[in-house]
């Protein structure tokens, strides 16, 4: 079956993002030479990653037959942040691991307010709102969440939720590039009176772009959930721009993600 353009489009939505950035590189290289050599880092991280995961995949599926008949992402989600989370910590260390990349416990205190004030607050309100969307949406076009109904991979997909997308995506968009971009770029914009960094909003609208189209949705679906997804990306760019550190950014993108499988688990039962 060939696919759409815009299955093709929602499939390779990164190489797209990335293609964006190795533009801007060539017209970087021209006017200041400065982020050339992070954008070819960060392009391959990226495919590195990709063609990573999908040999890791392809020998899981030849040697598991159950592993390609579920459509459960804690299976796919596993290896990915584990080999996003190395492929990263790798292009760190050929920058030199600047203390922006945010490999610090630092500031802990300040990192648990905004947490218990921003974060997990939010969490909480997108979950309710999400087991609503989810419940409604089990009759239209998204991607069945049915394997949720399946105790090993309910089991598995809650652990995967607060434990591990934190770690792997936390350490690239915010450790990587918001870290390498704080280093390299100066200002901000004034979010009311609060002082929005240029490199808390570059690598915000990239994570966003990468996670357009998420769980098959309709783009009607995921332009009502867009402001949500502005919102958490925001806080979680906002802690690490405030803490220095990529603790409390993993913590808060690991409870936000479980809380919304806590909401797809309520949302399957009959």
């Amino acid at each position: 079956m060939k696919k759409s353009l815009i299955d093709l489009l929602r499939s390779n939505i990164e190489y797209s993002v990335m293609l964006a950035l190795a533009f801007a590189s060539l017209i970087s290289t021209v006017v200041t030479g400065v982020f050339a050599v992070f954008y070819f880092v960060i392009i391959a991280v990226f495919l590195a990653n990709e063609i990573a995961v999908k040999i890791i995949l392809r020998m899981l599926r030849q040697r598991v037959p159950s592993f390609s008949k579920t459509t459960a992402f804690w299976r796919v989600g596993f290896p990915t942040q584990i080999i996003t989370f190395f492929l990263t910590f790798i292009a760190m260390g050929l920058l030199g691991f600047k203390k922006e990349f945010g490999l610090t416990l630092q500031n802990t205190n300040e990192g648990l307010w905004l947490f218990l004030s921003l974060g997990l607050p939010f969490a909480i309100l997108y979950s309710v709102g999400a087991f609503f969307f989810l419940k409604k949406s089990q009759n239209g076009n998204m991607l069945s969440l049915d394997f949720l109904k399946n105790p090993t991979d309910r089991i598995g997909t809650v652990i995967y939720t607060f434990t591990m997308p934190g770690v792997g995506e936390e350490i690239l968009y915010r450790g990587f590039i918001q870290g390498y971009f704080s280093a390299n770029i100066t200002g901000s914009v004034l979010l009311g009176s609060f002082p929005l960094m240029y490199s808390t909003i570059i690598a915000s609208t990239i994570f966003i772009l990468v996670h357009l189209y998420t769980m098959g949705e309709t783009v009607a679906e995921a332009l009502i959930q867009l402001p949500g997804r502005i919102v958490i990306t925001l806080i979680l760019g906002i802690t690490f721009q405030l803490t220095g550190s990529l603790l409390f950014p993993i913590i808060t993108h690991n409870v936000f993600d479980g809380f919304l499988v806590l909401s797809g688990i309520r949302a399957t039962k009959n």
